[in-house]
């Protein structure tokens, strides 16, 4: 529309209402408001095909003009993923990372963090996968693997990682905080996660948000050692595991260009995509994955007072290899790597 382009130049209505009805603006006449029919002018109008629909309330042309087109949206946070406690790929929630993005070795540091609202019941006696990476189609489960779970049985988060190639070429790595125990070696780990001396579940969550949710971190330095891997709870640091398990000496070393699947809620491909909890579903939140290992003072940032940020607004986003937030769908803000959500798995409110 011809209208003109300097701010201090009044606006013709008559003209602009021609110019609707095919009249040029530059050439129709102005008059006074009075003289249009507006009823009979509304409805001789033609609507633009190619138009995008437009909203329904009404502005005037100069909040148009002062409006700010170029603004970055504001950061939604209003979704999760929900993981159902049905088994198998057929309600999996998975990716293949074929572009070598989360090929991470025994060398590498690395920080897995994930906000989550357990749904899992105390009657669970057994444990859920958080996360898992894995090689693509392996024969064993620790196959360039990486993975976080709770054992519901006696009360303790895992994070392991290693490979394995034959039955006997094998090595992994190993940390688990226990929560039911202040005392010794396992007082970080109770006083950080606030579930006293009764198990992680839906109806004892601990430390939560107003929503729910607590957000689990677990952080890994370059050296090949249990004792690299830190957790924290929301933003309370339990330190390095209590427990430790330093299996095999690191060979054959975990591959840098193997395919590898990564699978939320389920204990990977290669194991049928079980161990998914009971009871009621558990639900998932801006899961995001570092190639750093975050300090104290940067798991505290990402915890935001309890509010999950824009990671991509984090001091350390240059180090953002992945990062999911699930509003609506599975695909990634950071990385080429799209969660495929399946069979009952879905987006749900938060």
């Amino acid at each position: 529309m011809a209208i003109p382009s300097d701010q201090n130049t009044p606006i013709d209505m008559k003209r602009v209402v021609l110019e609707l009805q095919g009249t040029p603006y530059s050439s129709a006449v102005g008059s006074n408001l009075e003289e249009l029919d507006w009823m009979s002018a509304v409805n001789a109008w033609t609507s633009n095909s190619n138009s995008t629909v437009q909203p329904t309330d009404k502005y005037s042309l100069q909040d148009w003009r002062g409006y700010d087109h170029f603004a970055v949206s504001s950061f939604v946070n209003d979704k999760a993923v929900s993981k159902t406690t049905a088994t198998s790929a057929t309600h999996s929630i998975n990716f293949v990372d074929t572009d070598d993005t989360f090929n991470f070795t025994g060398g590498t540091e690395w920080t897995i963090s994930f906000w989550i609202k357990a749904g899992w019941s105390s009657s669970l006696n057994t444990n859920i996968h958080f996360i898992i990476g894995q090689k693509q189609n392996a024969s064993y489960q620790l196959s360039d693997m990486i993975k976080i779970l709770y054992h519901e049985n006696t009360n303790r988060i895992e994070a392991r990682y290693g490979n394995k190639t034959t039955s006997s070429d094998t090595w992994y790595k190993m940390g688990q905080w226990l929560f039911h125990s202040n005392s010794g070696a396992y007082a970080a780990g109770y006083q950080a996660a606030g579930l006293g001396s009764t198990y992680w579940s839906a109806s004892n969550r601990g430390y939560a948000n107003s929503d729910g949710y607590t957000m689990i971190t677990i952080t890994k330095s370059t050296t090949n050692s249990a004792a690299a891997m830190k957790l924290y709870w929301n933003a309370n640091a339990a330190g390095a595991a209590p427990l430790q398990t330093n299996s095999g000496s690191g060979s054959p070393a975990m591959s840098s260009t193997n395919n590898r699947s990564w699978s939320l809620g389920s204990n990977g491909v290669s194991n049928g995509e079980i161990k998914c909890g009971n009871s009621s579903a558990t639900l998932y939140n801006d899961l995001s994955i570092f190639q750093k290992e975050l300090s104290a003072s940067e798991v505290t940032e990402l915890y935001n007072s309890g509010t999950a940020m824009d990671v991509t607004t984090h001091s350390a986003a240059n180090k953002l290899k992945g990062y999911w937030k699930w509003e609506g769908n599975g695909n990634a803000t950071t990385s080429n790597d799209d969660f495929s959500i399946n069979g009952q798995s879905e987006i749900v409110n938060k």
